[in-house]
């Protein structure tokens, strides 16, 4: 049996989203390289109920957007810096 694919969308994008899969394209930190893993997080206004409907697209864009985080290092979990970004991440974020 397949399981639709749901649409997420935005203002520029559209991305494809199937329910039955974890979304983690996260690679693991490698304390060889030190390389930070710049992100920027951004958080929506979604209706929990309309996930119940497999017809319904959410739609990510200005009107339900919550807030917008400034650059920071996924793994050592610091925010961006001149300073940062010149140094290795050690990756631990305390």
């Amino acid at each position: 049996m397949t399981v639709p694919q749901r649409a997420w969308r935005n203002t520029g994008d559209g991305q494809l989203i199937d329910p039955t899969t974890v979304v983690d394209k996260v690679p693991d930190f490698d304390p060889r390289t030190g390389d930070h893993l710049w992100t920027v997080i951004t958080m929506y206004r979604v209706n929990p109920d309309q996930w119940q409907d497999a017809t319904h697209t959410p739609m990510l864009d200005r009107e339900n957007l919550l807030t917008i985080t400034v650059p920071g290092c996924y793994y050592c979990e610091k925010p961006w810096t001149k300073l940062l970004a010149t140094r290795r991440c050690k990756g631990d974020p305390r």
